[in-house]
């Protein structure tokens, strides 16, 4: 089925798009409850040193300070800071804890369910691009949208690309999943890397802005809630 302007499919962002997160995206001052998380998923016992060489470590990986394109893993990451540490741990425990924590109070907002059943009612695909913190693992991520999973046709992350967002490798990725072109899709998502990596490709965006301040990062529409996508599609 084919809506306004021949749209067949929309992406989707995932964190303060379709899941309300209460942790701020820099998760700098939140390094040192994190990793005692971490520490105890794993029975480690953290010295202050310990906990300063960690953030050491997730520091260099912070994209919110370290811009970067590229993507790394979370065992990459995670095995650097048992090395600082010198000891050998179970390398799934300590990043488990570490995600758990700040993931707890993941929820959907109070709209995104019935939009998602909408969208899906009528036809339209549904894809979801999502960059990652610290090489985050999709068994992690992706248990965020776990609600949605069965209007999603397609979840992608930054994991799954090599690249993060604006790069374009992870847009065509999910154009080609989803087999539609850059014209038929609009792609939703909060920040100005969403927008700019649509945009890359000629794909429609949609800034989501759910709070007061002014957003101009050259999208083609603003929403203040997920359902002023309806009127997009004439729906």
């Amino acid at each position: 089925m084919v809506f306004k302007n021949g749209i067949k499919a929309i992406g989707f962002d995932v964190g303060h798009t379709l899941i309300k997160y209460n942790n701020p995206l820099n998760w700098q001052g939140l390094y040192r409850p994190g990793l005692e998380h971490a520490a105890a998923a794993a029975n480690i016992t953290l010295s202050e040193d310990m906990i300063l060489a960690a953030t050491d470590v997730l520091l260099k990986y912070n994209t919110r300070i370290n811009n970067r394109e590229w993507e790394t893993t979370s065992d990459r990451i995670f095995q650097e800071i048992l090395e600082r540490w010198g000891l050998q741990a179970d390398l799934y425990a300590v990043k488990s804890g570490f995600y758990s924590f700040f993931r707890a109070d993941a929820v959907p907002y109070p709209e995104t369910i019935d939009t998602m059943e909408k969208l899906k009612r009528h036809g339209i695909k549904i894809g979801i691009l999502t960059d990652v913190a610290y090489g985050m693992d999709n068994i992690f991520s992706l248990a965020d949208i776990s609600a949605l999973s069965d209007f999603i046709d397609i979840a992608i992350t930054s994991v799954d690309v090599g690249y993060r967002k604006p790069n374009p490798a992870g847009y065509w990725k999910l154009l080609d999943a989803l087999e539609v072109s850059p014209s038929e899709m609009i792609f939703i998502g909060d920040e100005e890397k969403d927008i700019i990596g649509a945009k890359k490709l000629g794909i429609a965006s949609a800034l989501i802005n759910r709070g007061s301040e002014t957003k101009d990062f050259g999208q083609d529409y603003a929403l203040e809630s997920l359902n002023g996508i309806f009127s997009l599609l004439e729906l």
